[in-house]
């Protein structure tokens, strides 16, 4: 599967889990699914970004450590 069939299925069960959570009290397994699906895709939305042609985030990353 490439990073991007990874980010659209992440988008999509993102979207359906934030459809099932109760409006109060949503069950704190649901909340700590959503955090690593959502995490998994920040993740994986950088490294798309840095390795896009015309992309700047290979360049950021190194100044904002050095920072």
């Amino acid at each position: 599967m490439t990073d991007q069939e990874r980010i659209a299925q992440l988008e999509e069960q993102i979207a359906e889990l934030k459809a099932r959570l109760p409006k109060h009290s949503p069950p704190p397994s649901m909340l700590i699914q959503l955090d690593e699906m959502e995490d998994e895709l920040a993740a994986l939305q950088g490294c798309v970004q840095t390795w896009a042609p015309g992309g700047t985030g290979a360049g950021t990353a190194g100044a904002a450590g050095g920072a």
